[in-house]
C-alpha cells in the first residue's frame, strides 16, 4: 500500500469511496494474459467469442462484494443518492470490445458497482481525480504511481501476469525507486 504525502482528504458527510481496476483486481487476469502473450487482436477475439463466459474472480471480489453488500443495506433504507459506500471500477478496458463481458460478469455475481468506467486504454487519472477515491486498487505499478501523483493512496495487488511482468522488470533493474521491491 502507498500513502500519500498529504492528509487523508474524507468526505463531510463520511462517505467512503474505494476505486478498483478489473482484470488482476477484481476479475482473473485471463484476459490480460491473452492480451500480453498474443496481442491486441487476439485478446478482442477472445473478449468477442468470450462475452457470455464470467470472468474468474480476482483477488480482491469478496472484498467488493462486502462493500456492495454494505451498500444494499443503505439502498434498503431509501438511501441511494447519500449512500455512504461508493465503489468504482477504472478500468482500461473499451466498452464496446470488451466492457459487455466485464458487465455479464458483475451481473452473474449479483454484484452492481456504483459507476464504472471504461477507459480504452486512455489514463486513469482524469476518472480517479473526479472520484476523489480514498483508495485505489490496481495490479500494474505504473496506474499506482499515476494514481499517486494525484494524491490517492493506492494499494499494488500483487497478482497474475501483471505482477510477475513487474517482478521481471525488478529483476533486470528496468524500474528503480519504487519502494516495493
Amino acid at each position: 500500500m502507498f500513502p500519500n504525502d498529504e492528509e487523508n482528504r474524507w468526505s463531510e458527510d463520511g462517505e467512503l469511496r474505494v476505486a478498483f481496476d478489473g482484470d488482476g483486481v477484481l476479475f482473473s487476469d485471463e484476459s490480460e494474459i491473452v492480451f500480453k502473450k498474443k496481442g491486441l487482436e487476439a485478446y478482442i477475439k477472445n473478449e468477442n467469442d468470450s462475452e457470455d463466459i464470467p470472468l474468474g474472480e480476482g483477488p480482491l471480489r469478496c472484498f467488493l462484494e462486502a462493500l456492495v453488500n454494505m451498500e444494499k443495506k443503505f439502498h434498503a433504507k431509501g438511501l441511494y443518492r447519500n449512500c455512504p459506500v461508493q465503489t468504482f471500477l477504472v478500468t482500461s478496458r473499451d466498452p464496446v470490445i470488451s466492457g459487455t463481458r466485464v458487465l455479464k460478469t458483475l451481473k452473474s455475481w449479483g454484484l452492481e458497482l456504483t459507476q464504472a468506467f471504461f477507459l480504452s486504454g486512455r489514463p486513469k487519472g482524469p476518472p480517479l481525480s473526479m472520484i476523489q477515491p480514498h483508495i485505489f486498487f490496481d495490479d500494474q505499478k505504473p496506474h499506482i504511481d499515476g494514481a499517486l501523483k494525484l494524491g490517492v493512496i493506492s494499494a499494488h495487488v500483487a497478482y497474475g501476469i501483471g505482477y510477475e511482468t513487474y517482478k521481471g522488470a525488478c529483476k533486470e533493474g528496468v524500474l528503480t525507486n519504487l519502494g516495493d521491491k
